[in-house]
């Protein structure tokens, strides 16, 4: 997902493992969490990857915290033009499906499209489904979420309904949230237990062959 430029396999293994979780979770994970996954037998391995990985400048920890790692996505190059955004794999733009398939890579992304988000954690995705096209999202399209915006009303969100990935637009009706579609082919989705907020949509992208 993260540019291995500057990074060991293992090193970008462990980022790729950073992002993931504190998408899913909402929080960093420890260093136990880390070794765990990565079968190391101490956590002093974990916190020697992670301390080169802040070294190296993707992230920084905070002393005292056990989840005291946040991610850096943009650099701090004030000349930076183009980012690399990782790659989460796709979501579906129509009956929402269960977790979204991972593959690897990054989106260069021109700065000026995002606008200023200093460093919140941003993650690409490619669109199946044409429940959108109302908001002129098509199949093949990639979107550029915001993991740690605000999400308001009316906004296009990356959200997880009662278990299921799916890309809609965030609505309200009697102070109470749901999913609206933007083909009438489609149904709006109210939550039965939960609705979580993965990510605001920032941009859409469409690639003309």
């Amino acid at each position: 997902m993260f540019s291995e430029i500057k990074l060991t396999i293992r090193q970008t293994q462990i980022l790729d493992f950073l992002f993931e979780f504190q998408l899913k979770e909402r929080m960093a994970p420890t260093y136990r969490e880390i070794a765990d996954h990565f079968g190391f037998k101490s956590t002093k391995a974990a916190a020697d990857h992670v301390s080169a990985l802040e070294k190296k400048g993707y992230l920084r920890r905070h002393g005292g915290r056990s989840r005291g790692i946040d991610l850096i996505t943009l650099t701090r190059q004030s000349d930076q033009k183009v980012i690399g955004v990782p790659i989460l794999g796709d979501i579906p733009a129509g009956t929402p499906e269960q977790i979204i398939e991972k593959q690897n890579g990054t989106f260069a992304v021109d700065v000026k499209l995002i606008g200023n988000i200093g460093h919140h954690r941003l993650f690409a995705l490619q669109v199946r489904g044409d429940s959108m096209v109302g908001r002129g999202i098509h199949a093949g399209d990639w979107v550029i979420a915001d993991a740690d915006a605000v999400p308001h009303e009316n906004n296009l969100v990356v959200a997880l309904i009662d278990g299921e990935n799916t890309l809609k637009t965030l609505a309200r009706k009697e102070r109470r949230y749901y999913l609206k579609a933007e083909n009438p082919d489609y149904n709006d989705w109210i939550p039965v237990t939960e609705l979580i907020i993965q990510g605001i949509v920032k941009i859409a992208i469409r690639q003309i062959y």
